[in-house]
């Protein structure tokens, strides 16, 4: 690329049309069990805040291989959100949407990164608990 602006369109493998993306696109879906309690509070300000961590774990068959996916992502919601998920239990299965943050900070003249968090703006429980 002759200058600095960032690729609109990336050609597809299979020589199909290309496909246009948003470099301001931050959208994510995530399913997966509620791995704790979760960690509801209230702010000074009067805001509900939710914390809680979820653990996705699937297989994609290809067809000459079998690829296998885990990841824990800790999600935090707001408001609303948070004040009507603050009941729900330990290995529920849910599907969040929302989009990725991570904090940081400058500390002695570096930038520091803290954890990779999913914000939540939908989270639906697909399945209760086993209750055994």
């Amino acid at each position: 690329m002759d200058d600095d602006r960032c690729a609109t369109e990336i050609p597809s493998s299979d020589g199909l049309a290309s496909h246009p993306l948003s470099p301001a696109a931050n959208q994510v879906l995530l399913e997966g069990q509620l791995l704790a309690s979760v960690d509801y509070r209230v702010t000074p300000t009067g805001r509900p805040v939710l914390f809680l961590e979820i653990e996705h774990d699937s297989r994609h068959e290809q067809p000459d291989s079998s690829l296998s996916f885990q990841a824990r992502m800790p999600v935090m919601a707001l408001g609303e959100l948070a004040a009507r998920c603050r009941s729900l239990t330990p290995g529920c299965t849910l599907r969040v949407s929302g989009r990725l943050n991570q904090k940081r900070w400058v500390k002695d003249g570096k930038v520091r990164w803290g954890r990779l968090e999913l914000v939540a703006m939908e989270i639906r429980m697909l399945a209760a608990a086993d209750p055994s």
